[in-house]
């Protein structure tokens, strides 16, 4: 049983290479092979996710859900949030008699963030009362017939323009899908591409690993009204829990609001509840 939530990317630029000191096993470099359109049939690494995803074996007993990970957090196809409880509440009517296990078809989703931590697979099936649940332990490829390995560099070397793309047939960098916007953040700022800083954002999270620097992006793009980047800003600091960051985070959270953002006024009035 397959369970996707894909990304939907923005931009065209060429990407460069960037770093970031991070707590989560990382070593060494690995080179993604670009694809030459005078010379193969290129195709978009978002598709390519999508159609290897559904050349996965699939299995009755397992609920796979796939999605964008970083080692701290889940994110939908807006590249938004998505809280452990909210995989739960996603999870839990497709757990039954024959569904065993949930199996996180998402990269670091079995890696603990940190010495003493837990990972993302271990978060939900603690909500889930202890549900089996499997993550993966770095960042994930796909092949053509549904394969899946892990990689854990340190720095990943990319070739060719932007979006990502692959050839037919190569397997596809899932976390590269979303991540190549992080390096055009820089043309984002300056066209003040509101959306595009937000993506950028998501993608120091997801490929570079850098938390502390995809919060400030949020902030960013969240100082030029965006709901979504104010709304992931707010939950990041409301999960970083540092003096001062309940206070932003609440006010993060009602200028989404302000702006129609429906999770934005849940969480707002779950806090004021929690103040009473």
């Amino acid at each position: 049983m397959k369970f996707l939530l894909s990304a939907v990317l923005v931009a065209n630029s060429c990407i460069a290479l960037a770093d970031c000191r991070t707590s989560v096993p990382v070593e060494g470099v690995i080179s993604v092979k670009a694809c030459d359109s005078r010379t193969e049939t290129c195709i978009a690494g978002t598709k390519a996710v999508y159609d290897y995803m559904d050349k996965m074996k699939d299995d009755p007993s397992v609920l796979a859900m796939g999605l964008h990970a970083s080692p701290w957090r889940f994110y939908d196809s807006d590249m938004r949030i998505l809280t452990i409880e909210e995989m739960a509440e996603m999870a839990q009517p497709q757990i039954g008699k024959k569904v065993k296990r949930i199996d996180l078809i998402a990269s670091w989703s079995g890696v603990a963030p940190h010495s003493g931590g837990k990972s993302l697979a271990q978060k939900l099936s603690d909500s889930l009362k202890g549900f089996p649940v499997s993550g993966k332990d770095g960042f994930l490829w796909i092949a053509k017939d549904g394969r899946l390995r892990t990689t854990h560099q340190a720095f990943t070397v990319t070739q060719g323009g932007n979006p990502y793309s692959i050839a037919e047939g190569d397997e596809v960098m899932v976390s590269l899908t979303a991540g190549w916007p992080a390096t055009l953040e820089e043309a984002f700022v300056k066209k003040r591409d509101a959306d595009g800083i937000m993506r950028a954002a998501a993608g120091w999270d997801i490929f570079l690993l850098c938390p502390d620097r995809a919060l400030q992006a949020f902030d960013a793009a969240a100082k030029l009204s965006h709901p979504i980047a104010a709304y992931n800003a707010a939950l990041m600091r409301l999960d970083r829990r540092n003096k001062g960051d309940l206070e932003v985070a609440t006010a993060l959270l009602s200028q989404a609001a302000d702006a129609g953002d429906t999770k934005a006024q849940a969480w707002l009035k779950k806090l004021k509840q929690k103040s009473r």
